[in-house]
């Protein structure tokens, strides 16, 4: 629910591979992204805007209110003033909250500081378009708005704003694990070599994953100690007079937040592993690709790596912690800055935020007809795709279906999965890009609009 389970792919490239190479790229592409969580492919794409001219307008449609929150938030770090935070300040910053639910005492000053800066964002148009342009909102309802409200309230430090993150973790795999928790790390075991790296996530570590599972926290390096609850996790957020009432921690405690970021990158020797240890975690790998991003969204220019600025901990047990404040609710105020100097500018990309009530009948509202040059379906909103779905498809629209290839899903509901997308696809008229004949795992399976009803 918090991340998606395919790698972050820059769109504009994608749909340039997907067209007729000799014709000149458009000058603006319409991209929908429908349920996927997480700006990945928005940050992906973004930080490639150097090497072109066309505009990326996006279009994101959430579940929930919490998710459009944690968008804005999670952007608002890639595209944080470089006066207040260092490319590498904001990859370890981005990760933490990312994927963390316990954060570092400064993630939680960030956020603490940035929320008061979205709360002025949702609720003032001036003050939004001056400090935050790249955000659209005016395709949300007033009482959404207020509703985002209360979540950024609810993530600043006070005594009535609990959430114990570390509680609500372990009664979900306590849940999902059944009798089974008391041998809990063997079947934490269990899930990454008989599925996940079986259906293609190998770079994830044992030592990375099993910590996760146990606590929540995917990304740790031996500098830092995680000790604040991540409030971007809680969702269902109500009102109860000054305090708050709340569901706790829903989504994914069974993958990971890995897949967007953490299994591959250009350079070939962080992916090496030798008998099944790889040189270098998912977290390492992770931390490159962020800092790739971080690094071209600020300079605006190629990226370079060098091997010291990433760690390398692929066959180390790190000595992780116990988490011994996870119970104590920090509820002082430790921002440190406020952050509220204006976004790094980008002019050729804008988010613009859909309704969640628009989930359910986009397809039938007539400003969204033929629109899409580019739309991405997250897997687990496959189900909420109508019949006249496709309506939105612009001539030769490139459109990408997430699958269920990396996550825990055995290969038999994969390939059920899989197969219902290339029905669906096949009913309406969309050509495959994907090669299926070649024998290896595919978390995006691409297709392109072929109907000439458009």
């Amino acid at each position: 629910m918090f991340w998606g389970f395919s790698e972050a792919l820059d769109l504009f490239e994608e749909y340039r591979k997907s067209q007729d190479q000799t014709a000149e790229p458009p000058s603006e592409l319409n991209i929908l992204l429908f349920g996927l969580g997480d700006p990945r492919h928005v940050l992906k794409s973004a930080s490639k805007t150097f090497k072109h001219s066309t505009k990326l307008s996006f279009v994101l449609l959430e579940g929930c209110l919490e998710l459009v929150a944690r968008n804005l938030l999670l952007t608002c770090i890639a595209f944080e003033s470089g006066q207040h935070l260092s490319v590498k300040g904001k990859t370890h910053l981005f990760m933490d909250v990312f994927g963390n639910t316990l954060l570092r005492p400064f993630s939680n000053g960030y956020i603490n500081a940035k929320a008061k800066v979205l709360t002025n964002v949702v609720t003032d148009a001036d003050y939004a378009e001056r400090v935050a342009p790249i955000f659209l909102l005016d395709g949300l309802r007033y009482r959404e708005r207020d509703h985002l409200e209360n979540v950024f309230n609810f993530w600043i430090n006070h005594e009535k704003h609990v959430f114990n993150v570390s509680h609500y973790w372990d009664a979900r795999v306590r849940a999902m694990l059944g009798t089974r928790y008391d041998h809990k790390m063997g079947a934490f075991d269990w899930d990454l070599y008989m599925r996940l790296r079986e259906n293609g996530a190998s770079q994830i570590c044992p030592q990375e994953y099993k910590h996760w599972r146990s606590t929540g926290i995917a990304f740790t390096f031996p500098e830092y100690e995680q000790s604040d609850p991540n409030k971007t996790f809680a969702v269902g957020l109500a009102r109860n007079g000054d305090g708050y009432m709340h569901r706790g921690v829903v989504g994914d405690v069974s993958t990971g937040p890995y897949g967007p970021f953490g299994l591959k990158c250009a350079e070939e020797k962080l992916t090496h592993s030798m008998h099944g240890v790889n040189d270098f975690r998912s977290t390492d790998v992770m931390e490159r690709n962020v800092l790739e991003i971080m690094y071209e969204i600020q300079e605006r220019k190629g990226f370079a790596l060098n091997v010291k600025d990433i760690h390398q901990y692929g066959s180390y047990v790190l000595e992780q912690g116990q988490n011994l404040n996870k119970d104590q609710i920090r509820i002082e105020s430790i921002e440190s800055c406020k952050y509220d100097e204006p976004l790094i500018p980008c002019d050729s990309v804008k988010m613009r935020f859909l309704s969640v009530e628009d989930l359910l009948k986009i397809q039938s509202l007539p400003e969204h007809s033929n629109k899409y040059d580019i739309v991405v379906i997250a897997s687990n909103y496959f189900s909420f795709l109508k019949e006249d779905f496709p309506q939105l498809f612009a001539r030769n629209a490139l459109i990408c279906f997430e699958t269920r290839q990396l996550t825990t899903f055995s290969k038999d509901d994969i390939s059920q999965f899989s197969a219902q997308v290339r029905d669906y696809a096949r009913t309406h008229s969309l050509k495959p890009l994907t090669n299926f004949a070649i024998n290896v795992p595919h978390s995006i399976l691409r297709y392109k609009n072929i109907s000439q009803t458009q």
